[in-house]
């Protein structure tokens, strides 16, 4: 089959694409013939080796986390999915995969695909979405009537974090480039302000959630507009980041937490419900070909995506 490979760390000339064994399910696994797959942050992390005590240096390594496809096989011990039902979801872990033509995966990393979605818009969905759900609801303690502020509102978690947190009832203060703000406030943002031109942090306004996707606001410097038990999350895994996370785990007041997605398939099947209710949409930058992937992750790299990036797999 074909894959997406790369044999040390490096730029994104690294990537090639190879021919290799298909995969053969476990008993509790499901074979999958992936349609399209998604580029996130985490695999520019990967393939530029900043994650290597995390990854190991044993090459090739591959990319990819997000998929969308259609069961083709399946172990002895899997139940309640059928061969061709559409799917999509996330592998966990730091080994990446899913820009290949085959995968498999555990039950607990997939869902039935939404009905109203084709396999392109179904694989920008979950890692981002995810995170976004896990971030805000079990790390934020989002709530009706929540104040929230998401920095980094027009990428891929931010999108989903907006949409996400109007369904919960909260107020969405987004801050994005001005260029951004139309799609935002169709993604349902009550306030949108230009980082560029706006420090938030000198702001009179105060947050039950601040949702540091873009990763470059320490707790320190929000921690003035956080309300009395108001809530940092940041995505990043970073020093400074966990050093904040504990040193306010025990402590009554303003809090810094770390979100780290994980796949669950309970998510998976209530975003999939949000979706076909048309509670949240996917927001796709682009959609390239499997030949593109290069092309793919020095997008993703710019920091400056409207959406996902998303990779059709023949």
């Amino acid at each position: 089959m074909k894959a997406v490979v790369f044999r040390s760390f490096g730029d994104a000339d690294v990537l090639e694409i190879t021919d290799i064994d298909p995969p053969t399910p476990m008993e509790d696994e499901v074979l999958i013939k992936v349609k399209a797959a998604a580029i996130n942050p985490k695999d520019i992390f990967i393939r530029k080796g900043y994650f290597k005590e995390r990854t190991g240096n044993d090459f090739p390594m591959r990319t990819g986390f997000d998929f969308a496809g259609e069961i083709v096989g399946k172990g002895s011990q899997v139940q309640g999915f059928e061969t061709g039902l559409p799917v999509y979801g996330m592998l966990d872990g730091w080994g990446g995969g899913t820009c290949a033509q085959f995968i498999t995966v555990k039950v607990h990393q997939f869902s039935q695909k939404p009905d109203n979605l084709s396999f392109e818009e179904a694989a920008a969905l979950p890692l981002v979405s995810l995170t976004a759900m896990q971030a805000l609801r079990d790390e934020g303690g989002i709530r009706a009537e929540s104040q929230v502020c998401i920095n980094g509102a027009s990428g891929g978690v931010g999108s989903m974090a907006v949409q996400i947190a109007k369904r919960f009832g909260a107020t969405v203060t987004a801050m994005g480039s001005t260029v951004n703000h139309t799609l935002l406030k169709t993604l349902g943002a009550d306030i949108c302000y230009d980082y560029h031109q706006t420090d938030i942090t000198n702001s009179r306004r105060t947050f039950d959630i601040f949702f540091d996707v873009f990763g470059n606001r320490l707790f320190e410097t929000v921690e003035p507009v956080l309300s009395e038990n108001g809530v940092w999350v940041s995505t990043v895994l970073r020093p400074e980041v966990i050093a904040a996370v504990d040193r306010t785990k025990d402590t009554p007041g303003k809090r810094a937490r770390l979100v780290i997605v994980r796949p669950d398939i309970r998510d998976l099947a209530t975003l999939r419900q949000w979706v076909e209710t048309a509670v949240v949409k996917p927001v796709i930058h682009d959609v390239l070909p499997m030949e593109k992937i290069a092309d793919a992750h020095r997008q993703q790299a710019t920091k400056h995506t409207r959406g996902k990036l998303v990779v059709t797999i023949p």
